[in-house]
């Protein structure tokens, strides 16, 4: 008990004990009587009420028990979220000596993404454009439009007032004065943090790439429920259509999607696609969400979904009974030892680089097939049997960078990511084995 109400309390006590006092004696004549006897001890008093309760603990911090759960427990929201690439891609750019304002500058894209209210903004349909220009599907995802004079492709640019990028709690969930527990004092319920993408099954996710060149219109990929707030960010940011055109220059070490490309490999369509071949699905993309197996329910937390985002096995299980990896029949390893022979053809061509700035000095021997192919960057300048690349070989660079970058090793869409790396693979070596995929899968 806090110190003060234990002086109040014993205050109350002792009042509470103390017997009602003797009657006055008479006085006697010519002056005062004499005192008569003290009077008998009255029975002790009942106890007075307890003080009242102290605001906090001496030595520390009180948190009420309906904030543990499910954010502020050892192993909750909060703790889960602190151990998630978001977090710690924030922390290096808040410590980095070279942080990447970039991200957050209005007047340019990155913050439709990176920046804390990117998503907000996005679904206020508050973004900048050029002229009379917009955004067909912005509602939907989409941030590229057809530029008023050329009808290029041009990326729709953050007007917000973010000054460090960060993915937090308020860039996925819609969070008001009316929903923050932090404000009402009401403990967190089911629904009661709605996401700030829809997801009650009306709404759909258009991609960038377009059926043409003209008009930037995107693809209706689909709707993924509560993954499709996942997918308006993880995406290639470009327009494959109209970014691969006849003849291809390599003009940075950015050229072709951006990193974590992954809805436009989970959907099944937003590769380089050759002309004449045909393309399936597989049933991940089907049958699930990003949810179901980044964000499974976890037990000792009130079944609220894994914000650590890290993909949980126990989501494979129900149909890949027995597996003790994600290397299901062993595609993780087919699509790697694909990935090492494109990534060898093209490194031999003078074409990778994980240099960031001249001079781009070629792969090693020891990098090829490391396991970082991620990281591989095109090498500005450089040319094919001194020429540009064609339009199918500038896809097949396209799809080599494309799936590197989701990082799943064919997961996300194993035939339709077996079928870009068959099909890529047959433009540079015209009937050649693929490792891996000695067959085109079916």
């Amino acid at each position: 008990m806090h110190s003060r109400s234990v002086s109040v309390a014993f205050a109350i006590l002792l009042a509470g004990c103390t017997g009602p006092s003797g009657p006055q004696g008479e006085q006697g004549e010519g002056g005062p009587g004499v005192a008569g006897p003290p009077g008998a001890t009255g029975t002790t008093g009942a106890m007075g009420p307890p003080g009242a309760s102290g605001t906090g603990v001496e030595g520390g911090a009180f948190i009420p028990v309906g904030c543990l759960s499910p954010c502020h427990g050892f192993n909750g929201v909060v703790s889960q979220f602190q151990s998630s690439v978001h977090y710690t891609e924030y922390l290096a750019n808040v410590v980095s000596a070279t942080p990447e304002t970039a991200w957050t500058t209005p007047g340019a894209a990155c913050g439709n993404c990176h920046a804390i209210d990117g998503l907000e903004r996005r679904v206020a349909g508050t973004v900048g454009t050029t002229g009379d220009a917009g955004v067909l599907n912005l509602a939907s995802g989409e941030l590229l439009y057809g530029a008023p004079s050329t009808g290029a492709q041009t990326a729709a640019n953050y007007t917000g007032s973010a000054t460090v990028a960060e993915v937090y709690c308020t860039t996925c969930h819609a969070v008001t004065n009316a929903n923050d527990p932090h404000k009402t004092g009401i403990p967190w319920t089911p629904g009661s943090f709605p996401l700030m993408v829809d997801d009650d099954g009306g709404g759909s996710v258009f991609i960038e790439k377009s059926p043409t060149a003209t008009p930037v219109t995107g693809t209706n990929a689909g709707n993924f429920g509560p993954g499709n707030g996942c997918m308006w960010c993880h995406r290639s940011r470009v327009d494959v259509t109209s970014y691969i055109t006849a003849s291809n220059a390599i003009t940075s070490v950015r050229w072709g999607p951006h990193e974590g490309p992954q809805a436009d490999l989970f959907t099944g369509v937003g590769g380089y696609q050759f002309a004449g071949a045909t393309y399936g699905q597989a049933t991940h993309e089907q049958k699930l969400s990003c949810v179901d197996c980044h964000m499974v329910p976890v037990a000792d937390n009130s079944n609220v979904p894994d914000h650590s985002f890290a993909p949980n096995l126990s989501a494979c299980l129900s149909c890949h009974a027995g597996n003790t990896t994600f290397d299901v029949n062993g595609f993780q390893g087919d699509v790697r030892s694909a990935l090492t022979a494109i990534e060898t053809w093209f490194n031999g061509q003078g074409f990778l680089t994980r240099a960031t700035a001249a001079p781009y000095t070629v792969l090693t021997a020891a990098q090829l097939g490391d396991g970082n192919w991620a990281e591989d960057e095109p090498v500005p300048g450089a040319t094919l049997d001194g020429g540009l690349l064609t339009q199918n070989q500038a896809g097949v660079l396209y799809n080599y960078i494309l799936v590197a970058r989701g990082g799943d090793y064919g997961v996300h869409n194993p035939r339709y990511i077996g079928q870009l790396l068959y099909d890529s693979y047959q433009v540079l070596v015209p009937l050649g084995s693929l490792p891996g995929f000695p067959q085109r899968p079916q």
